[in-house]
């Protein structure tokens, strides 16, 4: 790396190096945030390191021009920089394809004359939706 020599440098001179180097520093965050951005599409599941360290998981349910808002499991929102989250792998979408599966698989052929032993509801028949967020 090349080294400068700031030590002969007049104020106007450092000003300018300054902005120079703070508008660099922001290109390359905003490039870092873009790619990030690339991969996460609302429904993805997420974790993220909390406050404390602790891991929190959770959905994505918009995505913003600089941030990711993420529906964690314990019902709160939060807004994220894109570049700290890590992708699980899973979708909302995959989990209501394997519902409705198991559901027309459960309403498939009945045996006649007779219940088919327990009509209750299964957690997995049960789908839930997103809170809409406030709007302020």
């Amino acid at each position: 790396m090349r080294r400068i020599d700031i030590d002969n440098l007049d104020e106007a001179a450092l000003v300018e190096l300054n902005a120079r180097i703070v508008e660099r520093l922001q290109f390359l965050h905003h490039q870092r945030t873009a790619a990030a951005l690339q991969d996460i599409r609302v429904g993805s599941g997420v974790t993220f390191e909390g406050p404390g360290g602790a891991t929190i998981r959770g959905i994505v349910i918009r995505r913003n021009k600089k941030t990711v808002t993420v529906h964690t499991d314990d019902e709160r929102q939060w807004n994220v920089s894109p570049t700290l989250l890590k992708l699980t792998g899973s979708h909302v979408l995959d989990t209501l394809d394997e519902v409705m599966a198991g559901k027309a698989r459960s309403d498939g052929p009945k045996s006649e004359g007779g219940t088919s032993g327990g009509t209750g509801t299964r957690a997995s028949d049960k789908i839930v939706a997103f809170p809409k967020p406030d709007r302020r």
